[in-house]
């Protein structure tokens, strides 16, 4: 038993792990497909993620030294069908008129090991008809894809980490696993008959997808950082720019801090005005800025809004920060310039909750241009 708890303790420790960075590209994924952020989405999908990652573990752990793999003799595959109805024949105890023997042989390998190829994959046959609502042909295909890839990673000692296979390329395995995803399929709406479906799932995305939360904000800034710092180290590669790494304090010198505000300009207000209040992170996640006066956003608003954000906001924040301010400011008027920085902070996360229990959810800089986000997702 503990050869089988110990691959699910190893994926438990690994998950959270895993999960963290593929946060972010789903969220991306989501809001670009749906529009939205479904949470009943994520879960099955993390499920989903933590199963084939509890599956592969199963079949490669505990993974032995490889000196021990070296020492290995015998042929890596095993391409009799059915031998494992030849082997359970030849070694079982089990006895038909003797019902003591029932569950020793419940015990043995012969027995096990045919059992757990099946139950391996039956989790996979669900997902695939529920979630992603694959028909049978394709289920039992990609069933049968899977445990391919598996055995495929074991005949080749993990693409060459080992110096040959540590476990039998067996073609019992693919039946068996294959057999699992069609016992998966089939029994499928047996446990997905108390959730929701997934048209409904994406229905209730759609809805989502109408409304500009904070998240959704905050993902499209994260996004448009990213790309602008991004852009900024290719640029300074091709020596278009006299340094490689954005440095959102303003860097440790006089043109640093210009060029800063010159990239923001770019990216945030010359490019947004250029497509109607889009930049690439918002196209991403299909949001953009509009104005609540008029059809088309205006530069001017642009300005407005992004100045109040970038260069008095985040400068406030962030000026105390800034090598090039640090080393030259009195000890008197650096303490002031902090105070004022987390002042500023304080103010403005406390106006960013107030504005997220709020109806109307515009932040300052938004009211003081008359500018707001909308969604720019359309049901296909």
């Amino acid at each position: 038993m503990h050869s089988y708890l110990f691959p699910i303790e190893m994926a438990l420790l690994a998950f959270p792990f895993l999960a963290f960075f593929l946060t972010l590209p789903f969220a991306i994924y989501q809001y670009h497909k749906f529009g939205g952020f479904n949470f009943l989405r994520n879960v099955i999908l993390y499920t989903f993620i933590f199963y084939l990652l509890c599956a592969l573990l199963l079949v490669l752990l505990p993974l032995p030294a490889p000196d021990e793999v070296a020492k290995m003799t015998g042929s890596p595959v095993q391409l009799t069908p059915f031998k494992f109805v030849h082997d359970f024949l030849l070694h079982t105890v089990f006895i038909w008129d003797d019902p003591s023997t029932y569950v020793p042989a419940l015990t043995q390998a012969v027995v096990l090991q045919p059992i757990f190829n099946i139950l391996l994959v039956i989790p996979f046959g669900v997902y695939l008809r529920y979630y992603f609502r694959f028909s049978f042909w394709k289920t039992t295909l990609f069933a049968f894809l899977l445990s391919l890839f598996f055995e495929i990673t074991q005949l080749t000692g993990i693409y060459g980490i080992y110096p040959h296979a540590y476990r039998l390329f067996d073609v019992d395995d693919l039946m068996l696993n294959t057999l699992g995803g069609i016992v998966g399929f089939a029994i499928a709406p047996l446990f997905t008959s108390l959730l929701p479906s997934r048209t409904k799932m994406d229905e209730m995305t759609y809805v989502n997808g109408k409304r500009v939360s904070y998240i959704r904000r905050l993902l499209a800034f994260t996004l448009d950082w990213f790309i602008l710092s991004t852009l900024t180290g290719l640029l300074g590669i091709l020596h278009v720019l006299p340094f490689k790494e954005l440095d959102i304090r303003g860097g440790a010198n006089f043109e640093q801090l210009w060029w800063l505000v010159l990239l923001v300009f770019l990216y945030f207000m010359l490019l947004p005005a250029l497509t109607n209040g889009r930049t690439l992170g918002k196209m991403l996640v299909r949001i953009r800025m509009t104005s609540t006066i008029s059809e088309k956003i205006r530069f001017r608003q642009l300005l407005v809004r992004n100045g109040l954000l970038y260069y008095v906001t985040l400068g406030i924040i962030l000026l105390p920060q800034n090598p090039f301010f640090i080393d030259r400011l009195a000890p008197v008027l650096f303490l002031t310039v902090i105070g004022l920085a987390v002042v500023s902070s304080f103010v403005f996360f406390i106006h960013i909750c107030i504005n997220f229990f709020a109806k109307d959810r515009q932040l300052f800089y938004e009211k003081l241009s008359k500018t707001a986000h909308i969604s720019t997702f359309k049901k296909k």
